[in-house]
């Protein structure tokens, strides 16, 4: 099995190495001919959109890469139909051979959906959207596109519509070899069977490059947490319109809506938002800063004191980190929501760092960090991925420290409580997590202030010291301990609304942008007294539950 890993890991989605080959005809015969192991699957994939749509009145579909337009062009449906692809010999072949009067084709990239439907006046003419993406299409896809065509799809879908995404059902992956894969010689040549198929993985890497992965739902579910998009609820049928996963056929059946991301990703990858926290909270580092510890601070600028409250409280993370962990020896470090990495890097300085891994849902920043590491030449040592933090693919116990850095606040409670099961599973037994986070108090003195912080992060509750302290003690851990700074909040806020303020225009960040994200911050600096805890906590993995 070595030389399938070793070959693996030297190639990036090789899947869609094929499209570039495939004829319309050759495809459509092998998915949709007869006698075809996919043929229930592509039924059953038309039978819940169309039942989806007909029973919550959606008042247009929409498949995003279409493909031979099987799907889309063969709908038992009047509700307008649209096939999006970019692959125009594969549209001339949908229009030949799907020539339906409700059902349009068109050429359209998956990362620029938005800009497509708004220039046809769609936004307008439609307000119930149904918009789908079937078959493994996202797997074909490029990895680095999937998060942001995610982004699209739910953008296109808006406050009303819904999304589907449909996967290959890793359970039938033995069924696909040998009844798909091996039958198809002109799709994925020829491939021996014990020398080319992973059976754990359920993969596939021919000798030509083709490769296929299929999933079981659990991991579906996995993958798309790291698009920002949490669907918890596996039913054993579909359930109209509401966000689940459910199997039939060879599928694996994704429904989510806007109720299932925090729209966090889409939110810090936008052009503003980079804008915003790359010139103003600074190219490493997106936390809160100890302006209680920066010296004469009337004589520092305040887009110098942004900076140098930051460092500040790393360089006191790194004591507790040290005066926690009581050794000199370089930890393997996990740190959850690592925005550009600078935590990281500083960590690495300092020699505490083996090995590090951080991970981001954004993929701008991870990018960034990426490019922060390599200028550094730490890339080596410190791995980047972008991914949730609430089901990360970094191993059991693989972990001595976990960190974060006013990263957990933007899941609520319930979050961060899978966050902290995260922690468990990851830490080593003696391992200890240590992070900064910003929290509400146990009773708060002004609750309807309270509600306008609630508003600007989307929360209807905040988690507290208490909540934290009871959600380790049940996932194994002990020795917990908090320090609080909380009066920095109010303070570092109103530095950041006075440098937009004085430098948002020069930045080249949008009028929109400047006016929603000053009206955030002076909610944070004007109603965070007595409300808001900002503070250090630190725990230690003392046994398993």
């Amino acid at each position: 099995m070595a030389e399938f890993v070793d070959r693996a890991d030297s190639m990036e989605d090789t899947e869609r190495e094929v499209w570039e080959f495939m004829t319309p005809l050759a495809w459509h015969n092998s998915v949709a001919g007869e006698g075809s192991v996919f043929l229930d699957t592509y039924k059953a994939t038309r039978e819940q959109i169309v039942a989806t749509a007909e029973h919550g009145d959606y008042d247009v579909i929409v498949e995003v890469g279409c493909g031979t337009g099987d799907i889309i062009g063969e709908l038992d449906t009047k509700i307008p139909c649209y096939g999006l692809d970019i692959n125009l010999d594969f549209l001339e072949f949908c229009r030949k051979h799907h020539p339906h009067d409700h059902c349009e084709f068109h050429e359209a990239d998956a990362l620029n959906l938005v800009d497509w439907w708004k220039s046809k006046g769609f936004f307008e003419k439609y307000k119930k959207p149904l918009i789908t993406c079937v078959n493994n299409t996202l797997n074909i896809m490029p990895e680095h596109m999937r998060g942001g065509v995610v982004e699209q799809l739910l953008a296109l879908a808006g406050d009303k519509g819904i999304c589907m995404a449909s996967y290959w059902n890793g359970n039938f992956f033995s069924h696909a070899i040998m009844n798909y894969y091996k039958k198809n010689p002109n799709l994925c040549g020829t491939f021996e069977v014990h020398k080319h198929v992973d059976w754990d993985k359920r993969q596939l890497l021919t000798p030509t490059n083709y490769s296929t992965e299929w999933h079981l739902p659990v991991e579906v579910q996995q993958l798309l947490r790291a698009y920002d998009v949490d669907v918890e609820n596996i039913e054993p049928e579909l359930q109209h319109g509401k966000p689940h996963i459910n199997c039939s056929a060879l599928g694996i059946f994704v429904w989510f809506d806007r109720t299932s991301t925090s729209d966090a990703k889409a939110y810090y990858d936008s052009e503003d938002a980079q804008k915003f926290y790359h010139n103003i909270w600074g190219e490493n580092n997106l936390h809160v800063g100890r302006y209680d510890l920066i010296e004469d601070a009337a004589s520092v600028s305040a887009v110098d004191q942004v900076a140098k409250a930051q460092e500040l409280h790393e360089l006191e993370f790194i004591k507790l980190l040290k005066k926690k962990t009581n050794t000199n020896v370089a930890m393997r470090v996990m740190d959850l929501g690592c925005g550009y990495g600078g935590l990281l890097r500083r960590l690495w300085q300092e020699g505490m760092v083996w090995h590090g891994q951080g991970v981001d849902l954004s993929a701008r920043m991870c990018a960034q960090a990426r490019r922060l590491n390599a200028e550094m030449g730490c890339d080596q040592d410190i791995q980047i991925l972008e991914e949730s933090y609430l089901d990360v693919s970094i191993p059991n116990e693989s972990g001595d420290v976990v960190i974060s850095m006013d990263a957990l606040l933007h899941v609520g409670p319930e979050g961060q409580a899978r966050a902290m099961a995260e922690a468990a599973r990851i830490l080593r037994p003696g391992g200890w997590i240590v992070f900064s986070d910003i929290m509400q108090e146990e009773e708060l003195a002004d609750p309807e202030a309270m509600a306008a912080i609630y508003d600007r992060i989307h929360l209807s509750k905040m988690g507290t010291v208490s909540h934290y302290k009871n959600v380790l003690e049940k996932t194994g851990f002990s020795n917990f301990s908090v320090e609080t700074f909380s009066d920095n909040i109010s303070t570092h806020y109103g530095k950041v609304l006075e440098v937009l303020e004085a430098k948002g225009d020069a930045l080249g960040i949008s009028k929109e942008y400047q006016t929603k994200a000053g009206a955030g911050l002076k909610v944070w600096r004007d109603s965070s007294k007595g409300n808001i805890v900002w503070g250090f906590i630190a725990a230690q993995k003392t046994h398993k539950v």
